[in-house]
């Protein structure tokens, strides 16, 4: 029973997260994190301790009626906002706690010791957050990009730092990720935290592993960019041919570094074998009881993910019928150019649909457009606001000159509010209008507010658990014409790009 009860209640853990390690691409590297601990589980099979029950009183089984009643709410919202850093948390760190307090009947204290090991693993397999993606991570992406132009001039291949990208005459590198992270960050971090407690270092030499681990994925990363502008200054095809492998080795490199120096740090790892205390021999009677307190918690957590995913099977019903818009390029043109979908922006944007292309509309202003559709899961929940040009263009190298407001596009289901902008970049000056359209209800697709008031704030999320929303479908659509006369062709434009969709 206590092995049944500890499978199920990790599996429960890692339903929610395998949606998380699908939707991120900084996270892609979460599916190594179980393999790991299990692994140190393994490798310390012998350690385990000798049972030692304590008695599971009614105080317990009203703790574990609690967690699971907490459980419920967190897991409902985790359908439709997967990618919520502190919902992640919270439930990750409940299902631990309720594993490690099972470990405490069981083994006392040694069993907790044992149990939670191996769980800070998973520090390294969960969403950090934006706030730390913004101040830190994208920082560093823009002082590599400066230190990588200051380089490549050195060695004589004139550069410029535009944001996080370089420029080599007419080659960009990192412009397709400009607003993308630094993927190998929380990989290192994760390999920091398995080695540390692989190898048993110090509490002190395992928060320098991890800093270690920080400063190797931003050498790697640093290493990759440099490389590859290197690669852009010789051809296109050299950059491209490259891409792939650079991004491959800086991930090793970072591995590599950290891994070595925590080989160097450790300290009496022979030693572990002498303290091991060997498994019991036979039953140890009152094992049953803690047994069947975690298999309860188990078995009702299971029940209640049942629930979870049988209220959100009954929504999306149709409810009026909705007219639905798409993007029809003017593919005719005969200056018309097909602009691809970079592997690197279909892991970050994850469309169902993407068209975008340029052509020219004068003698000396040209447009540029891309259409992307999400219809079914939760990546329009969050993708839209975190990957369109108000963030991006100002991370590839853009300045935001004005803010013009709304404009409003009628069609023939209505009208569409596009927000407007004016950027520069080099002296070239560029007007900006794009849409987030919640196609499931006809509708702007708006990003929660942020309020002081946090009973509306809360309001506004749980909504999408009440409807049983549990797929958001969404449409984006963004123009960008260069020139001095962008204002006044911008609105006819976007009429003459949106047609109904059938």
């Amino acid at each position: 029973m206590i092995w049944l009860g500890a499978l199920l209640l990790g599996g429960l853990a890692a339903l929610p997260l395998s949606t998380a390690w699908g939707l991120a691409p900084d996270l892609g590297h979460g599916w190594g994190a179980p393999l790991l601990m299990a692994y140190l589980w393994w490798e310390r099979w012998g350690e385990r301790p000798t049972p030692r029950p304590r008695p599971v009183s009614w105080k317990w089984w009203t703790l574990a009626a609690a967690a699971v009643a907490a459980a419920l709410p967190l897991r409902l919202l985790l359908t439709p906002f997967p990618l919520w850093p502190t919902l992640v948390w919270a439930y990750v760190l409940l299902l631990a706690g309720l594993g490690l307090a099972a470990a405490g009947l069981l083994a006392g204290r040694p069993g907790v010791r044992w149990v939670g090991g191996p769980l800070i693993v998973l520090a390294a397999a969960l969403p950090w957050g934006t706030v730390l993606e913004q101040h830190l991570v994208q920082p560093l992406r823009v002082g590599m990009a400066m230190v990588t132009a200051e380089v490549s001039n050195l060695l004589g291949r004139p550069a410029i730092a535009v944001g996080t990208g370089v420029r080599l005459g007419s080659a960009w590198v990192g412009i397709d990720e400009a607003c993308g992270g630094i993927r190998s960050l929380e990989a290192s971090v994760m390999l920091a935290l398995f080695m540390g407690e692989w190898l048993l270092l110090s509490w002190k030499r395992r928060g320098a592993l991890v800093g270690l681990g920080v400063f190797a994925a931003l050498l790697g990363n640093l290493l990759r960019i440099l490389f590859l502008s290197l690669c852009a200054g010789r051809s296109t095809a050299a950059f491209f041919a490259a891409h792939d492998t650079a991004g491959w080795l800086a991930l090793a490199f970072s591995l590599t570094l950290t891994g070595l120096a925590a080989r160097r740090w450790t300290r009496g790892r022979a030693a572990t074998a002498a303290r091991r205390i060997p498994s019991p021999a036979g039953r140890v009677r009152g094992t049953r009881s803690a047994a069947a307190w975690l298999l309860a918690v188990a078995v009702l957590l299971a029940l209640e993910e049942a629930g979870v995913r049988a209220w959100y099977a009954h929504g999306g019903e149709a409810q009026a019928p909705i007219p639905h818009w798409t993007a029809l390029l003017p593919t005719h043109a005969p200056d018309f150019l097909a602009v691809p979908l970079s592997e690197e922006a279909r892991e970050m944007l994850l469309p169902d649909r993407y068209t975008a292309g340029s052509w020219g509309i004068g003698i000396n202003e040209a447009a540029s457009v891309f259409y992307i559709e999400w219809r079914k899961g939760q990546v329009a929940r969050f993708v839209p606001f975190l990957h369109n040009p108000t963030v991006c263009l100002p991370l590839a190298g853009c300045e935001l000159e004005e803010s013009l407001g709304d404009v409003i596009v009628p069609w023939a289901g209505g009208e569409i509010p596009f927000h407007t902008y004016i950027f520069r970049r080099a002296g070239e000056r560029l007007t900006v209008a794009f849409a987030v359209w919640d196609s499931a209800r006809g509708r702007p697709l708006q990003k929660a507010a942020d309020t002081s008031d946090w009973r509306s704030w809360f309001r506004e999320r749980w909504s999408e658990v009440r409807e049983a929303r549990q797929d958001q479908p969404a449409q984006v659509l963004s123009l960008a014409i260069s020139g001095q006369q962008g204002t006044t062709q911008l609105v006819p434009l976007l009429k003459s790009l949106i047609v109904n969709d059938p």
